[in-house]
């Protein structure tokens, strides 16, 4: 499988937003920042188990119009623990596949965003997942997601565990 470059990404992210913000406009909606659940997924803090020490909050995925492809996902991952968690790849029955992405501001002020090949919840901190920042993105939807409907993503760090998260689809 071949990566997009970051112009590519930049168009997708585009058309995901763009349209988005115009689903949210029709609806009568202004117009503002992604709003997340308060949805806490089930945590364990025995690296045993296989599952992450994480625990989530504000998971969500933003609505996209039909026909759309791609669109972003977004949480607050905290870590209690005393070692860093590093986040290697991530997946969802909902997409073809997940990247990991970051967004980032180059010397002439063009921002863009390129995959990355991991993410790290520091130890005893935490990691915003959101547009404009680092964030997951769906690619290859396998369908129109509604708004309010749970999305899961699985999150695998780089030792193998593993933490599902329940997102709720939301307008942009």
């Amino acid at each position: 499988m071949s990566r997009p470059t970051p112009l590519l990404l930049s168009l997708a992210l585009a058309a995901v937003v763009i349209p988005a913000a115009a689903i949210r406009s029709q609806a009568g909606q202004p117009s503002s920042p992604v709003a997340h659940s308060t949805h806490v997924a089930p945590t364990s803090s025995s690296p045993s188990t296989g599952r992450l020490p994480l625990t989530v909050q504000g998971a969500s995925v933003i609505a996209v119009p039909p026909g759309a492809t791609e669109t972003s996902a977004g949480m607050t991952l905290r870590n209690p623990g005393k070692t860093p968690v590093v986040l290697t790849s991530a997946r969802s029955s909902a997409a073809g596949h997940v990247m990991l992405m970051t967004t980032r501001r180059d010397a002439q002020g063009r921002v863009g965003m390129s995959a990355v090949k991991s993410l790290t919840v520091p130890a005893g901190g935490q990691l915003a997942l959101k547009p404009g920042g680092d964030h997951l993105m769906l690619m290859d939807l396998k369908r129109p997601l509604k708004p309010g409907e749970r999305v899961p993503l699985v999150l695998v760090a780089r030792d193998g565990r593993t933490l599902t998260v329940s997102a709720t689809v939301r307008l942009p």
